[in-house]
C-alpha cells in the first residue's frame, strides 16, 4: 500500500491563531516541493494566492497538487457560524477552481477548552441547544461544499469542542454520512485519548481525509498531569516529528489498508513557529520515517 503525500503551511508554523514570522507564501511552495511532497494545503484563507489564475500555475511549476482547504471557528455560536459560512464562500470556489477534493471543517480552540485539552473528565461538553448548532452548521457548510463539489469532513481538534470520543461519535452519529466525512488527524486524535487506528477501524469509509500528526507522550503526560492549556503544550513540542512519538504508524498503515483508504496523506505538525525546530528538516525526516512504514514510496 502507497499513498500520495502532501504537507500542510501549519508545519511551516503558518496558523490563522497565530501571528508568526511566516515564510513568504513562494518560499513555503519551493521548500514543500523541495522536501519530497506531492500536495499542498491552503493553510488559512490569504497565505496562497486567492487568485485561482497565479495559484494554478505556481503550483504546476512546481509539480504540486492543492488537496484540501479548512474554516476554523465556533460551529456552536451564531457569530461563529456566519463567520465560517463567510469565510467558505471565498474558500470553497477557490478549492474547486484549483481540483481540491476536501473541505476540513475544524471547530474553533475556545480558552475553557483550550484550558482542558487532553482531559475529557474536566472538559465542559456543550448544552442540547449548542449541540444542536454546532450539528446545523456543520450540515450547512457541507451542503455548501456538496455545491461546489468539494467533500466535506469535521476534524477534531485538541481544545475544542470535538475532541473526545463521546463528541466526536454523537457528532458523526448526527449528521448524514453521505454528506459529512470524518478528517481523522492522527495526533489530535492521540492528544484527545482516542486511538487512531481503531479510529479508521471504526469510521471505515467515513474517513475521507488524513492527517499524519505524531505526540511527544512526555509532553503529554505532564499536560495531563500538570494541568497545562492547549498552548502552552504546543509551544512545548507536544506534536513532534513523524516516528518520534507516541502514535503507531504501522498500526496506522494496517488499520488505512483494511478500509481501503486510498486518498491522500498530510503531514500537520503544528510546529511553534518560536521553537528551535526548523521546518525543512522536520518535514524531509517525517517523509522519510513514512517510506520506512510503507506509508508512501
Amino acid at each position: 500500500m502507497s499513498m500520495r503525500i502532501g504537507n500542510a503551511p501549519t508545519s511551516w508554523g503558518v496558523e490563522k491563531e497565530l501571528d508568526t514570522n511566516r515564510p513568504s507564501w513562494d518560499r513555503f511552495l519551493d521548500e514543500v516541493r523541495d522536501c519530497g511532497y506531492e500536495g499542498v494545503e491552503l493553510g488559512p484563507y490569504g497565505f496562497l494566492p486567492t487568485e485561482i489564475e497565479v495559484l494554478s500555475p505556481e503550483l504546476g511549476l512546481r509539480g504540486l497538487r492543492l488537496t484540501a482547504g479548512y474554516v476554523m471557528g465556533p460551529l456552536h455560536t451564531p457569530t461563529g457560524s456566519a463567520e465560517l459560512f463567510a469565510e467558505a464562500q471565498s474558500v470553497l470556489p477557490l478549492l474547486a477552481a484549483a481540483g481540491a477534493g476536501h473541505l476540513v471543517v475544524i471547530p474553533g480552540i475556545m480558552p475553557e477548552r483550550a484550558a482542558t485539552a487532553g482531559r475529557s473528565e474536566h472538559a465542559r461538553r456543550l448544552s442540547p441547544t449548542e449541540f444542536a448548532a454546532e450539528v446545523e452548521s456543520v450540515r450547512q457548510l457541507a451542503e455548501m461544499a456538496a455545491r461546489e463539489g468539494v467533500a466535506a469532513g469535521v476534524h477534531p481538534h485538541a481544545g475544542t469542542f470535538v475532541e473526545f470520543a463521546d463528541e466526536v461519535e454523537g457528532l458523526m452519529e448526527a449528521l448524514d454520512p453521505d454528506l459529512v466525512g470524518l478528517v481523522l488527524d492522527t495526533g489530535h486524535f492521540a492528544h484527545g485519548g482516542i486511538e487512531p487506528a481503531g479510529a479508521i477501524r471504526s469510521y471505515g469509509r467515513r474517513v475521507r481525509y488524513v492527517h499524519l500528526k505524531d505526540v511527544n507522550p512526555a509532553v503529554l503526560e505532564r499536560s495531563r498531569r500538570e494541568h497545562l492549556g492547549f498552548w502552552q503544550a504546543y509551544s512545548e513540542g507536544i506534536f513532534c516529528v513523524l516516528g518520534t512519538g507516541s502514535v503507531d504508524f504501522v498500526a496506522v498503515k494496517e488499520a488505512l489498508a483494511s478500509v481501503a483508504y486510498d486518498g491522500w496523506l498530510t503531514v500537520e505538525q503544528d510546529a511553534d513557529p518560536a521553537g528551535k525546530s526548523d521546518p525543512r528538516t522536520d518535514a524531509i525526516s517525517s517523509l522519510a520515517f513514512l517510506k520506512r512504514t510503507g506509508l508512501v514510496e
